[in-house]
């Protein structure tokens, strides 16, 4: 498959030479503009009637005769107040596919991501993650170990409402983006040093204490520290190993531990255990 995957790649690359417009189909990893035939006032990331979700399930979709096999690519279209992105897929054989499969899109604002799965069967990609710093999509993340399939995470720069559906000939996912209808406060992941951390958000928590994220396709293994005004209090190895190229999820639980003010470090440490790169997240625990 790698190198049916890396024949598709050299494909995307010579289709990065031409600009689309408009919804035409195109396979090319990442296109940062687009020229748009809507008119001026009616953007084609809000036109139609299909509504915007700011949180919970945007859209349950599929699609007869799967044959998508791997995400082969992901293209960031922004206009004039919204923002489109469009995942292409490939199939085994590494041509354009022509059926997705179930598809879940969910808008999680505590976490200010917009997140699609796919089934098992969407199992490799092409693309691992890019940033976009648009308005409202600021990168994405193609990660494994977060549902049966891959999974796909839009961050959010600011709150925005989001819809979701697919297009034929050949398959591809369509999501649009605008600004949140409601006075959302704008939550960021804390991320950093090829590290992602989804839970748990600074500020005040609980035990027991779950600890999740994803780190970046080159990392087989992240430390997780928990942090006292005494030094290190906790500290485990989580693997972060896949035989996908992708970023990979990491989860563990931590039953008890320190209690105040507290730091949990997650990322990459040096021979004596020290931090060298990763993020950290100040909490206040029972």
């Amino acid at each position: 498959m790698r190198s049916r995957l890396a024949l598709a790649l050299t494909l995307l690359a010579v289709g990065a030479c031409t600009a689309p417009t408009g919804d035409e189909p195109s396979t090319t990893t990442v296109a940062i503009t687009t020229t748009s035939t809507a008119a001026p006032d009616a953007p084609v990331c809000l036109a139609g009637e299909l509504p915007f979700v700011g949180e919970g399930v945007i859209a349950a979709l599929d699609s007869p005769d799967q044959d998508a096999h791997a995400i082969g690519g992901v293209r960031w279209f922004p206009y004039d107040g919204c923002e489109r992105v469009e995942l292409s897929f490939l199939s085994p054989l590494g041509s354009p596919a022509s059926g997705i499969g179930p598809i879940g899109v969910t808008a999680l604002p505590e976490s200010g991501i917009v997140r699609v799965s796919f089934s098992e069967q969407v199992a490799d990609s092409a693309v691992s993650d890019t940033m976009l710093e648009g308005d409202f999509v600021g990168s994405w993340h193609v990660v494994e170990g977060l549902g049966e399939g891959l999974t796909v995470d839009f961050h959010l720069n600011s709150p925005a409402d989001a819809r979701a559906f697919t297009a034929d000939s050949p398959a591809r996912l369509i999501v649009d983006f605008r600004p949140a209808e409601t006075d959302r406060v704008p939550v960021m992941t804390v991320a950093g040093g090829g590290v992602v951390v989804l839970s748990p958000q600074p500020g005040v928590g609980l035990y027991p204490l779950q600890v999740t994220g994803y780190a970046d396709p080159d990392t087989a293994a992240v430390r997780m520290q928990l942090w006292d005004e005494t030094g290190i209090v906790i500290d485990r190895s989580l693997s972060t190993l896949s035989p996908v190229y992708v970023w990979h999820a990491f989860n563990a639980t931590v039953n008890d531990g320190p209690s105040g003010l507290v730091r949990l470090f997650v990322g990459s440490v040096d021979g004596d255990g020290t931090p060298v790169s990763g993020v950290d997240v100040e909490l206040d625990l029972p």
